[in-house]
């Protein structure tokens, strides 16, 4: 005999509670990715001081990373090396949160899809890695924009303000609050190469290895700091510059200004060393992190 026949919403409750499911692991995503974006970038604060330094500085463009580092520390200090904390910290905290929770939440969505079509997951894995991870970057780079702005200035110019929330206010006030975006372009064009990069290469890398961690990171943070330095180096030399080169009124305010001031191409791989070294160590700690942290996947919908 038949049993009873199950109402609509009782037939329908695990449907419900697998779709419900993933949202709290979006979230548990986006939190894991905040702590372990904050935390990595943090740590390597003094690597990415000294490199902003030798992209803007022609003086220090031709010494190691050794020589740029105790001539900073000679003539400013230790605290140098950890100029823009607070931006540092507060930028990459809203931009990992952004990052990671819409990286996985549009890569769920585009392999849903997907296989509601009859593709196969397996052989679209990596343009669906790289298409999700350059949507959620974008997303990323409009929250990280002002604080990346304000710390580039804070490291480039150690007289600029004594504190984020007083570079900040110093910014709005010479120069308006759409003036904390005004490095959007190439934060972009530095940002999603390396998070491409970075996500896409970190996953194919764990696919092939059969575990993820920090061999994988390193390996991906070396590439992406390859494939996004010249984003980079158009960066720093928009938002910060000598503080020399500012007070002259000669600093350069778009990609194409910074573009005609290059006297070889080769100057926008200046720096490459130390990023490549800080990158690698950025990716291997985040990874780490971030796998500990984040949830279990949850298995129907998994990747």
């Amino acid at each position: 005999m038949r049993g009873p026949a199950l109402s609509p919403s009782v037939a329908l409750a695990p449907r419900r509670r697998k779709r419900h499911g993933v949202k709290p692991y979006v979230l548990g995503c986006a939190a894991a990715g905040a702590l372990s974006t904050c935390v990595s970038h943090t740590l390597t604060l003094p690597l990415d001081v000294l490199k902003t330094r030798i992209q803007s500085d022609a003086a220090l463009a031709g010494l190691s990373l050794a020589a740029v580092c105790r001539r900073i520390v000679t003539k400013e200090g230790p605290r140098a090396l950890l100029a823009g904390f607070t931006a540092n910290g507060c930028g990459y905290f809203m931009q990992g949160a952004i990052k990671f929770g819409l990286y996985e939440a549009c890569k769920r969505r585009i392999f849903r899809e997907l296989e509601a079509r009859g593709g196969d997951r397996r052989k679209n894995r990596v343009p669906v890695w790289v298409a999700s991870s350059a949507c959620a970057e974008v997303v990323a780079c409009l929250a990280l924009c002002p604080m990346e702005a304000t710390k580039i200035r804070l490291v480039t110019d150690p007289s600029y303000a004594s504190s984020t929330l007083g570079a900040l206010r110093r910014v709005i006030s010479e120069n308006g609050v759409t003036s904390l975006w005004q490095g959007v372009a190439p934060i972009l064009v530095r940002q999603v190469p390396y998070t491409v990069a970075k996500l896409a290469g970190y996953e194919a890398l764990s696919a092939s290895l059969g575990s993820g961690g920090v061999l994988p990171g390193v390996v991906a943070g070396v590439g992406a700091a390859a494939v996004s330095q010249p984003g980079d180096v158009i960066l720093t030399r928009i938002c910060g510059g000598s503080a020399k080169a500012r007070l002259s009124g000669q600093c350069a305010l778009s990609m194409g200004d910074v573009l005609a001031t290059l006297a070889h191409p080769t100057e926008l791989f200046v720096g490459l060393q130390s990023r490549a070294a800080m990158c690698a160590t950025v990716c291997a700690a985040q990874f780490f992190l971030y796998e500990a942290l984040r949830p279990a996947r949850p298995p129907p919908a998994s990747s």
